[in-house]
């Protein structure tokens, strides 16, 4: 079955939206180097930057967990949802990244609600992975031959 733009859509927005975040992070980290004096090649010497700099590379080093997920559970479970929790990551991305700056304390509502969303399209991918499994090795839908006789839609 092929992919069509309009299956997708939703997914390339999000990955959009996350990739201009994670230019935002790269920006607010540059203008923190001049605010804490702290000069190039340096990454020490002022806490306050050292927060700044750490939520840019902890959004960075969770960008490929994120778009992994995003994509996955779209494809194989549906853009729709995958695009929802895909925004609710960036918005927790952003709480975790102002939390940061704060304190270290204060990023924790934000990571924790990243990881929930990251778990969820991993939970999407799952199902939609394990239902074409299923259909494809076994000749069964699920969705067509059980969900549809008992939840009557």
């Amino acid at each position: 079955m092929p992919v069509e733009l309009k299956d997708i859509a939703l997914l390339g927005g999000v990955s959009v939206a996350h990739a201009w975040q994670l230019g935002k992070f790269a920006r607010r980290v540059g203008a923190a180097r001049g605010k804490f004096k702290v000069k190039y090649p340096a990454i020490s010497g002022n806490e306050e930057f050292e927060r700044y700099y750490r939520a840019q590379m902890n959004s960075l080093e969770f960008f490929p967990i994120f778009s992994t997920s995003l994509w996955m559970s779209g494809l194989f479970f549906h853009q729709v949802p995958a695009a929802i929790a895909g925004v609710v990551y960036i918005y927790a991305r952003n709480r975790y990244f102002n939390g940061y700056i704060v304190s270290v304390e204060d990023r924790l509502p934000g990571f924790k609600l990243g990881v929930r969303c990251i778990m969820a399209m991993f939970g999407m991918f799952l199902l939609g992975a394990g239902h074409l499994a299923v259909e494809t090795f076994a000749g069964i839908n699920i969705r067509e031959q059980y969900l549809q006789q008992y939840l009557k839609f």
